[in-house]
């Protein structure tokens, strides 16, 4: 004989063998409306209201009587759905009678959350943690989320309140816990919840006017402080970037209740950091830019030094999108508030020169850009030491320009200094590596000695696969870089091969009309045409 016992516990596997019943699938709720109403020719209509409630049959039971009573279409309850989620599922009229005397969906889940934060089977703080949740996107949401920034001695998340809260709202079927592992590195888990989207909407209402303002704006400062400061150059902050992201994108992104501040700010720079290093989404990275730039100008002013850092990071943007000029303009800016404000020998103020002479060196000014280089250079080693990361990166930036100007021993000594800075200071496999690895290898190149650098951009390659995957613009950039190589030796199916894989990165992340992607496209031409 077996025995089927249906519960919102989960804790039966001590006693039976417990069998998760999921929601209905889009397919299942749509024939369970079309059914239920009649309404054969409203089949899309359904699917759309199906996905609309996530599934919930007694959702679906309330929907289809509210269209019955008021004979309106499915498509206008999933529009009315939209405006009004809260309302339409506390209906009563629509209840059915043999649920529980009528209790709506909203009232089944309101008291659900009413039990798990009352002791003794539930917990005080099960209630404000579905709250904070609920005004989040709805996404899997990280529980070091609440644990790093809510978890102060004197926050009701300290101690072990956080995972009671969490088995209290699981006891009720509010939320489910899952763990994640990251897309790229499979061993790298986040512990996470997850709420149902009705639940959500119902938990939302919760916290209304004022309340709501204030919650959000809670959030906002817990993301700042979890979101990673060096997204843009420590690729070992991506795993928890990725899984932060699309939350703190929706939260910097709903103005309507949210004030702006200076954590706004450093929220939109940090996702726009990440779109830029790591995903090379450089038009969404370009907004978050523009937008934390406006903020900040309206807070502090348009000669503050957090306004000439935005500046700086705009003028990045307008670089990397071949740009200079408009770059420039925006460096320019950038180091008049430093000097004026921080000093000509301030940090940030080097910082704003080095960027400057790249900007002048996009242009073709290479003796202004040169003399910017080296007052950066001089700036980093006096004041960070010759052996410091930063002081590796100007070494490479100057590099970059004594090749411009024929210069290539100088370039190779510059470039070998900064190498055997990274190779103490950074990651083994850290991006910055791989450039010096590149400019390296080109300059070996021009020296004539091909075999020498074959290995380094191949091991740039190695190390850019592995930081970025296989789909990102600088790995397309290796790729172009040592096809070329291949087609110098004579290794033509080689380097087709290797164009063949940069040419759709190219065209994917620059556009089909990129000066860069045209190069590339010459460049497998030309192979073809050798190969014939």
């Amino acid at each position: 004989m077996r025995v089927l016992i249906t519960s919102n516990a989960y804790a039966w596997r001590g006693i039976a063998a417990p069998i998760q019943i999921g929601v209905w699938p889009k397919e299942v709720g749509a024939n369970f409306l079309v059914a239920r109403t009649g309404r054969t020719a409203e089949r899309e209509a359904a699917k759309a209201l199906s996905e609309a409630l996530g599934g919930l049959p007694l959702a679906h039971e309330q929907a289809a009587a509210y269209c019955e009573r008021l004979e309106i279409p499915l498509a206008e309850y999933v529009r009315r759905f939209a405006a009004e989620p809260a309302r339409l599922l506390d209906t009563e009229k629509d209840a059915p009678a043999e649920y529980h005397d009528k209790l709506t969906v909203a009232k089944t889940f309101a008291l659900a959350i009413e039990a798990a934060a009352t002791p003794p089977l539930g917990h005080p703080v099960a209630e404000p943690l579905i709250v904070l949740c609920a005004l989040l996107a709805p996404e899997p949401i990280p529980l070091f989320l609440f644990a790093e920034a809510f978890g102060k001695a004197d926050s009701p998340f300290a101690g072990d309140s956080l995972d009671e809260a969490v088995a209290a709202l699981r006891a009720f079927a509010l939320v489910d816990r899952e763990t994640i592992p990251d897309e790229r590195d499979s061993t790298i888990t986040t512990d996470t919840i997850r709420l149902h989207r009705l639940v959500r909407e119902v938990a939302s209402v919760r916290c209304d006017g004022e309340m709501r303002t204030t919650v959000r704006s809670a959030l906002m400062r817990a993301m700042v402080v979890v979101y990673p400061r060096d997204v843009d150059d420590d690729p070992s902050t991506w795993p928890l970037s990725r899984r932060l992201d699309a939350l703190a994108l929706a939260l910097v992104g709903d103005d309507t209740v949210l004030p702006e501040g200076v954590e706004h700010v450093a929220l939109l720079n940090r996702l726009a950091a990440y779109r830029t290093k790591t995903l090379a989404a450089y038009p969404q990275a370009r907004l978050l830019h523009e937008r934390a730039l406006a903020i900040c100008e309206k807070l502090r002013g348009r000669e503050h030094p957090d306004t000439a850092s935005n500046l700086n990071n705009l003028a990045t943007l307008f670089r990397l999108e071949g740009d200079p000029a408009a770059a420039r303009a925006l460096y320019e800016r950038a180091l008049e508030i430093n000097e004026k404000m921080l000093g000509p020998e301030d940090h940030n103020t080097a910082v704003t020169i080095n960027n400057l002479a790249l900007a002048l060196d996009d242009q073709g000014d290479i003796v202004g850009a040169r003399s910017l280089l080296e007052r950066a250079l001089a700036l980093a080693e006096k004041f960070l030491g010759p052996e410091h990361s930063t002081t590796g990166l100007r070494l490479y930036n100057l590099a970059g320009l004594l090749r411009k100007q024929q210069d290539l021993i100088g370039a190779q000594s510059l470039l070998q200094r900064s190498l055997q800075i990274y190779q103490k200071t950074l990651d083994v496999n850290h991006p910055r590596t791989a450039a010096v690895l590149v400019n390296l290898a080109e300059v070996l190149i021009n020296l004539g000695n091909l075999a020498e650098a074959q290995p380094l951009l191949e091991r740039a390659l190695a190390i850019d696969e592995a930081v970025y995957g296989p789909n990102h613009i600088e790995v397309a950039i290796d790729l172009n870089n040592l096809a070329d190589l291949y087609r110098r030796q004579g290794a033509l199916n080689a380097a087709h091969s290797l164009f063949d894989r940069a040419l759709p990165i190219y065209e994917e992340m620059l556009g089909s009309e990129h000066p860069r992607t045209a190069n590339v496209r010459s460049n497998l031409a030309s192979v073809i045409a050798r190969s014939r």
